[in-house]
C-alpha cells in the first residue's frame, strides 16, 4: 500500500508540468503585475500596466522584466529589475519608461 501511495505521489508530482502548473517565471511575471498595479494605481490612475514579463537569472536572485502599458493613448515598457528575497519577498524597480511614439523605436517618454 505504501509503494502505491509513493507511486501515485511521484506520478503527481510529475504530471504538474503538464497539467498547466506555472513556472518559476510566470509566477514571478504574475506577483509582480499586480503589485506594479496597485503602486501605479496612486502615482498615474490611468496607466495600465497590460503584460508582464521576466527573465530568470541562471544564478542569483535578480531577474530583469519588461512590463508593458498604455497610458493616454501611449503604449510603452518599464525596464524592472526585480529581486527574490530569501523570505520570498519580491522587491523590484521600475527604471525610466519608454515609449513608442513612431511605431518603429521607443524612446524615452
Amino acid at each position: 500500500m505504501r509503494l502505491l501511495a509513493s507511486l501515485l505521489a511521484v506520478c503527481a508530482v510529475a504530471a504538474a508540468p503538464a497539467l498547466g502548473a506555472a513556472t518559476p517565471a510566470q509566477s514571478l511575471e504574475k506577483t509582480l503585475k499586480a503589485d506594479m498595479v496597485k503602486t501605479f494605481k496612486k502615482q498615474a490612475p490611468k496607466l495600465v500596466i497590460a503584460t508582464v514579463s521576466c527573465t530568470l537569472p541562471k544564478n542569483g536572485v535578480t531577474a530583469h522584466c519588461k512590463a508593458n502599458f498604455t497610458d493616454a493613448g501611449v503604449t510603452g515598457y518599464y525596464p524592472v529589475t526585480a529581486t527574490i528575497e530569501t523570505s520570498g519577498d519580491i522587491k523590484w524597480t521600475a527604471d525610466s519608461p519608454k515609449c513608442l511614439y513612431t511605431k518603429k523605436t521607443y524612446t524615452a517618454c
